[in-house]
């Protein structure tokens, strides 16, 4: 599973929507590496534009969980509006970022670091 890191430090991570329980349990352990990899560092979890299924919704969770308990920041990128869709019950339940595009995204993460940045 490819990822990379911007000049600003955001990890990029692409995930297919179409994962099929077997790629969740990889996805999830790249995952679990990058970020041990990039502690702390702002997380973009790219969606394609594929049909979310159960295991590409169960994956945005855990990665969810994941930043949260390393203090990591994580913005999905949807751009299909359904999926977005689909997203928003999480995101309204736990505060997820989802936005239609990166840098969309990465301006959602900016301004959500700001009240951090001033409070130090």
């Amino acid at each position: 599973m490819p990822f990379n890191v911007t000049e600003s430090g955001v990890l990029v991570i692409p995930l297919r929507s179409d994962l099929d329980i077997d790629g969740r349990a990889a996805a999830a352990w790249a995952i679990d590496g990058y970020l041990a990899a990039h502690r702390s560092a702002p997380v973009v979890l790219e969606l394609s534009d594929a049909p979310l299924s159960t295991a590409a919704v169960s994956t945005v969770v855990r990665t969810h969980r994941m930043c949260r308990s390393t203090g990591a920041q994580l913005a999905v990128v949807a751009a299909a509006a359904e999926t977005r869709r689909a997203l928003e019950v999480q995101a309204v339940a736990d505060g997820l970022i989802v936005r239609p595009t990166r840098a969309m995204a990465a301006a959602a993460l900016s301004a959500a670091a700001e009240p951090f940045a001033a409070a130090a």
